[in-house]
């Protein structure tokens, strides 16, 4: 069967009779239709998304350890088959974070036909529209559709609103993504690509949308911004605030200090052990500090150095355990004690 055939029958004319179902549904508008429509699709696509963010997450915060591999092997083979096992022991899919894309790329270019087809102006093209509807009295009947949404031409090329929507919203898309602290400890040159990316993609699609069809801007917009809360409620924000999103010449001419990032607590946050007692920052020091005063010097093996170095470390140890941070439960049966 030809390809054409094949995408009109089971994709392009089922999803003009579900848009022209969807615009009888929210009382004949084209651009709540459209709404709608990306609604629906952010839903169905809603675990392979969270399953992308999570993956997309995780990826940035194995950067350090790649980082720390790729110093260590010089062979680009020995580096890449590194790389692999620390993804398969961390069990993350660096090809996951391309599953929606992947499925909206089909979406975006049938909607597009579709845009062109159901918002027919001259009777050619409402013939043709009706040809492509199903022989149902409820859709046929539904036609011509009202193109005007919010005082703009759903069916006219040339939006820059909705071009500047979609390049702030991929903007800032990308910076969350690429804020976190694990990202920015990558190489420069990676840095430099992320940060490139951060820019041209954004470009891109806000050229795509001036000058294809306003509806299938409408769509693209809404589409990135759901995509926005949605990284934001199920992944965090990572070290992003918007204070960052201010120019340094702007602050320094405001008076204003450097954008503090902020602390994810994710990755931030002690564990439980280390909260109820266990051992903390100060006695890990303390142990650090006593490995490196244990390595005895050329010469030195008198009693009396070693005793010395003994009583030494019974005093950090226990200043270390003063200074540590005790559980309630500790606390109570100290007071018992006492």
């Amino acid at each position: 069967m030809p390809i054409g055939f094949i995408w009109q029958t089971f994709l392009e004319t089922p999803l003009i009779n579900f848009m022209v179902l969807l615009s009888i549904l929210t009382f004949g508008s084209f651009g709540l239709a459209i709404l709608l429509f990306t609604f629906i699709t952010r839903v169905i696509t809603f675990p392979l998304t969270l399953r992308t963010l999570r993956s997309t997450r995780a990826m940035q915060e194995l950067q350090p350890r790649i980082q720390e591999i790729q110093k260590k092997y010089s062979d680009p083979r020995r580096r890449s088959e590194e790389t692999m096992k620390l993804y398969r022991e961390e069990g993350v899919n660096p090809l996951g974070c391309l599953g929606p894309q992947l499925i909206q790329l089909p979406l975006f270019i049938a909607l597009y036909q579709v845009i062109r087809i159901t918002l027919a102006d001259t009777p050619e093209r409402i013939l043709h529209l009706s040809s492509r509807l199903y022989d149902t009295g409820l859709t046929q009947g539904a036609i011509p559709l009202n193109k005007d949404f919010l005082f703009m031409d759903l069916g006219d090329t040339g939006n820059i609103v909705y071009s500047v929507i979609v390049f702030a919203a991929m903007w800032l898309q990308q910076r969350i993504s690429s804020g976190r602290r694990g990202a920015q400890q990558v190489q420069s040159q990676q840095a430099q690509m992320n940060r490139t990316l951060q820019w041209m993609l954004p470009i891109m699609f806000a050229y795509f949308t001036f000058v294809v069809p306003a509806g299938l801007g409408l769509y693209w917009s809404a589409s990135t911004i759901i995509g926005i809360l949605l990284q934001w409620k199920f992944v965090g924000p990572g070290d992003f605030t918007w204070g960052s999103l201010i120019p340094q010449v702007v602050r320094t001419a405001a008076g204003m200090g450097p954008a503090k990032p902020r602390v994810d607590s994710s990755t931030s946050s002690r564990s439980p052990a280390a909260s109820d007692g266990s051992d903390g920052d100060a006695e890990a020091i303390a142990i650090a500090s006593d490995s490196e005063s244990d390595q005895p010097e050329s010469g030195e093996n008198d009693e009396s150095s070693r005793n010395q170095r003994k009583d030494g470390r019974r005093r950090r140890g226990a200043r270390a355990r003063s200074n540590r941070p005790q559980s309630r439960s500790g606390r109570r049966r100290r007071n018992s004690r006492r």
